[in-house]
């Protein structure tokens, strides 16, 4: 009876960690397939300022000074919460939401625009350009 149970044991342990490994498995691929939905949805843009990049990882990022911004600017020239940048279907939109300052799409002030690679937006006195990604390896 001893050796029964041992057994019954041991493939149960077997089993376990092969629901175990499945899990993770299936896990890694949700992950990756998770990642390359989102690199379409968002174009896999950023902004960067010249020394930061700051990777768009999300379909609503607020940039602003105040600490719970997405994107935060530590600048007296930006407004606490500036601007408002979101994503649909792969196309990338900012809106200004009651900034001091403004926001200008390539020298132009605007309230609401559609955002093109390359296109430069300044908040204030900063200066940050919308790209596509830079994976480094």
């Amino acid at each position: 009876m001893d050796t029964l149970n041992l057994v019954l044991c041991a493939v149960s342990a077997a089993a376990l960690d092969i629901c175990a490994i499945v899990l993770i498995i299936t896990s890694y691929r949700e992950k990756s397939s998770g990642k390359q939905r989102w690199a379409k949805i968002s174009s896999d843009m950023e902004l960067t300022d010249g020394v930061r990049c700051f990777p768009l990882e999300c379909d609503e990022i607020l940039i602003g000074r105040h600490a719970s911004a997405d994107i935060r600017l530590h600048d007296l020239s930006v407004s606490r919460y500036h601007a408002m940048l979101y994503v649909a279907d792969g196309i990338w939109s900012i809106t200004d939401i009651g900034s001091k300052s403004g926001v200008y799409i390539n020298g132009n002030l605007v309230t609401e625009a559609v955002l093109h690679s390359n296109d430069v937006i300044t908040l204030g006195s900063k200066r940050l350009t919308f790209r596509k990604r830079r994976h480094n390896k």
